[in-house]
């Protein structure tokens, strides 16, 4: 054991001068922490004994001292070492009715309901928040899983060539309650027959999102689908580019908007 029998004992003799209460010092009484271990106090004196253990290192020290010598492997080593003193009957009496009373949980102070409550006081609004968030998730994914009859359609036509800057983009609105709806790309010449891909990028030029395998309709057009989760609400440029074949001329226009919701 890492503490003598000797260092207990006296430990316990302090705490004994102060009956069947609180000691003169403060400290409960080896009775009262018994019984706390015991769970045989009223919920008032339980709850004192767990304030008192927050500012007090020494009583939750005396209850894992108590906790050792209550084990079975202690049991020859203290009664070698006992007296006749009364301490030594007191803890003699002590140690059988907890060896025989004695839960399989231990240390219940560590677990005492004043921490359960603040742990659970503070997990909560956690456990709440990610449940909405999950639950608001979930239900936009089903939305937009789900088939929509009519999704709407706009034509972009590719930016005009002007000098000093960049002209304003033109404006698609998406009305409320469409979740996906289609982009219509008009190219000015006739695209020929390549490999396209389409690369959005924001006002500013960065790349968004690129893939190739976009294909051309028999109108020399090109079409893509997109909902409100995928693109939010901003200004774009679509470029559109064709990898060349047999020589051919690369393709490459840019079709800037300015996409909004309703």
């Amino acid at each position: 054991m890492t503490r003598s029998w000797e260092a207990w004992s006296g430990r316990l003799r302090a705490f004994r001068r102060g009956g069947s209460g609180n000691g003169a010092d403060g400290h409960p009484t080896p009775e009262l922490l018994s019984a706390y271990q015991e769970d045989r106090l009223p919920p008032e004196a339980d709850g004192e004994i767990q304030e008192h253990f927050v500012d007090c290192p020494e009583c939750p020290e005396l209850m894992l001292d108590l906790d050792r010598f209550t084990a079975p492997q202690a049991a020859e080593s203290v009664a070698s070492d006992l007296s006749d003193t009364w301490v030594d009957t007191a803890w003699r009496r002590l140690r059988e009715r907890l060896t025989v009373e004695a839960r399989p949980a231990r240390l219940r102070w560590l677990r005492g309901s004043a921490f359960a409550w603040s742990l659970t006081g503070l997990l909560a609004p956690c456990a709440l928040g990610l449940w909405l968030q999950v639950n608001t998730l979930t239900g936009e994914a089903r939305e937009s899983e789900a088939p929509q009859l009519n999704p709407p359609l706009w034509n972009v036509e590719p930016a005009p060539a002007l000098r000093g800057g960049d002209p304003p983009p033109p404006e698609v609105a998406v009305p409320a309650g469409v979740r996906q709806f289609y982009l219509v790309f008009q190219p000015s010449v006739e695209p020929p027959q390549q490999i396209y891909r389409l690369t959005i990028r924001s006002w500013e030029g960065e790349d968004l999102w690129s893939e190739t395998g976009l294909l051309k309709s028999a109108e020399g057009s090109f079409a893509v689908r997109l909902s409100r989760r995928s693109l939010p609400a901003g200004s774009y440029r679509f470029l559109v580019t064709g990898t060349a074949e047999n020589g051919e001329e690369p393709f490459a226009q840019e079709f800037p908007l300015r996409l909004t919701y309703l």
